[in-house]
């Protein structure tokens, strides 16, 4: 089948780099990634030689390449930055198209983003689950660059979530509808409307609970303001990956995001991603992630 995996991870060879000289904090333990407490095992996530073996099993034109979230970190700045975006400029092939790394909650974050699209090698943006409050001048730019955004939960602080792998299990899902509550709150969809965005796991919670946030806005909740578009039209103007394992949730999916909207993903090489792809969701992904290469201003 012809189309794109648009949920895969790599760790870039600058990271393994200094990694491997004990820089930005980094080391590498019996053949695991250690950054700020996590470990990640190397193996195929530093392996874009596997990747493209994935991608010749599926039968996919190629994998959209965005890195695990433990290396987000959001904390260290434009140095690190830049030092992640040189390294997916480095595994930037036709067949892996890349996610830039930004400094998201750095005022430099606008500015970043400009200047990656210029150069005609990111595909978008991937971005993880902080605070989203103050972003606008960031969602300025990914509007007018009609950027594809990847949305990909980071680990949740709930320490009820410590046990049975539920910080993957639940956290992650939880996260993401977080992130996704806070866009849709912000009415970010309906004032930045160029925005791509595509939520990992199938928007996790998202399509659950969209109906109680539009009660939410109906009855004038707390801290509820009033927003350009109604919840269900906003959470439609997502994309979502189909990683969750579950039919009946694949049906719900079509339902709230519409078919076209989702999009064959699958969280390669993690162990909770998918085996195999759905041809009819791979092909969409195409057009949606192409190689960015558009002058907008950084204001």
């Amino acid at each position: 089948m012809a189309g794109w995996d648009v949920h895969t991870h790599l760790i870039p060879p600058t990271v393994l780099t200094a990694a491997y000289r004990g820089e930005y904090g980094l080391s590498v333990d019996s053949g695991m990634l250690v950054i700020d407490g996590q470990r990640l095992p190397l193996k195929r996530l530093a392996d874009p030689a596997a990747l493209l073996q994935w991608i010749a099993k599926q039968e996919l034109d190629g994998a959209v390449v965005s890195v695990p979230p433990a290396l987000f970190r959001y904390d260290a700045g434009v140095e690190w930055a830049e030092l992640v975006n040189q390294g997916l400029r480095e595994l930037a092939t036709p067949q892996l198209r890349v996610l830039g790394q930004l400094p998201l909650l750095d005022p430099a974050a606008p500015a970043v983003a400009a200047a990656l699209a210029r150069e005609g090698v990111f595909s978008g943006f991937a971005l993880g689950t902080p605070d989203y409050a103050g972003l606008d001048p960031v969602w300025q730019v990914l509007h007018e660059l009609e950027a594809f955004t990847l949305i990909h939960p980071g680990h949740s602080d709930d320490k009820r979530l410590r046990s049975f792998y539920l910080s993957n299990l639940l956290g992650n899902p939880y996260e993401t509808g977080v992130a996704a509550a806070s866009l849709v709150f912000a009415d970010v969809p309906g004032r930045f409307p160029g925005i791509r965005f595509c939520l990992c796991h199938g928007g996790g919670v998202t399509a659950a609970v969209a109906g109680r946030w539009q009660r939410g806005v109906e009855t004038g909740r707390p801290g509820i303001e009033e927003l350009s578009m109604p919840v269900i039209e906003a959470v439609r103007s997502f994309y979502v990956d189909d990683l969750v394992h579950d039919e009946a949730m694949l049906q719900l999916l079509t339902k709230t995001f519409g078919a076209a909207h989702v999009l064959a993903g699958s969280d390669w090489p993690f162990p909770m991603g998918s085996d195999a792809l759905a041809s009819e969701r791979a092909v969409t992904a195409g057009e949606l992630t192409a190689p960015l290469a558009k002058e907008v201003s950084d204001r």
